[in-house]
């Protein structure tokens, strides 16, 4: 028997096992754009349901509120997407270093998510006399943060160019989400300003599509890191250099 006889085995049940791989990582794709849509498109008929039906009166289904199920939802995709990090990590050794910053800092962003530290130095401010006119508790933590924020910005779009194309795709489309979540909370300053405060359409719109946008925004991000882990655990090489989107 040659040596190619005897390596054909070997060829076909590495060919077949990297094929199921990226069957996996094909499939956990899918399901985070359907968990993406689905999640953003029930957290906003449940929102405006309470808004127009219940006129607000149950707290626990706003996406604005500290203690509703949408405010869990956000913290478990910001968890998520560390987890996904972390994992990734153990099988992309080229951007081992990003990854566990974005780990470290997309755990910090789902622990601040659920005890709201950002919020509690936006209330100190709002006390400031003088302050109050400019709505700081929604101005401050964007500008207390905007460091912490650009280099999880920065990080991730230096790994989602090492990913495989879709991947890759879905990591930036995470980070545009986020990029506009950001930008509609400091405009949600701009619009309690102008007199339209909770209660108002225009404030829950803004909610809604602020919420939805970080929601979407972290799902994204996670499943992509999930789905490069997936594959990376027969291809070690998740730099693939070539397929980066």
């Amino acid at each position: 028997m040659t040596d190619a006889a005897r390596s054909f085995p070997t060829s076909l049940k590495t060919f077949r096992a990297n094929r199921a791989e990226r069957s996996v990582a094909e499939r956990i794709l899918a399901g985070t754009l359907v968990l993406a849509v689905g999640g953003v498109a029930l957290q906003t008929a449940v929102d405006l349901f309470d808004f127009w039906a219940l006129d607000r009166a149950v707290e626990f289904l706003l996406v604005d509120s500290d203690v509703g199920v949408f405010a869990w939802a956000s913290v478990v995709a910001t968890f998520a997407a560390a987890l996904g990090a972390l994992l990734l990590s153990f099988v992309a050794a080229r951007q081992r270093n990003l990854l566990w910053f974005v780990a470290v800092a997309a755990a910090f962003l789902s622990l601040d998510d659920q005890v709201r530290i950002h919020e509690r130095l936006g209330d100190l401010a709002d006390r400031a006399e003088g302050l109050a006119l400019w709505e700081p508790s929604r101005l401050l933590w964007p500008a207390l943060y905007l460091p912490l924020l650009a280099g999880v910005f920065v990080a991730l779009w230096a790994v989602a160019r090492t990913l495989p194309r879709d991947a890759g795709r879905f990591v930036l489309a995470g980070l545009a989400l986020l990029a506009a979540a950001v930008a509609l909370e400091v405009l949600s300053a701009a619009v309690v300003r102008a007199g339209f405060d909770r209660g108002s359409f225009l404030y829950e719109l803004e909610a809604v599509l602020e919420e939805g946008a970080e929601l979407a925004g972290w799902i994204l991000i996670a499943g992509a890191l999930l789905s490069a882990f997936a594959l990376g655990l027969r291809e070690p090489a998740v730099t693939m250099p070539g397929e980066g989107g």
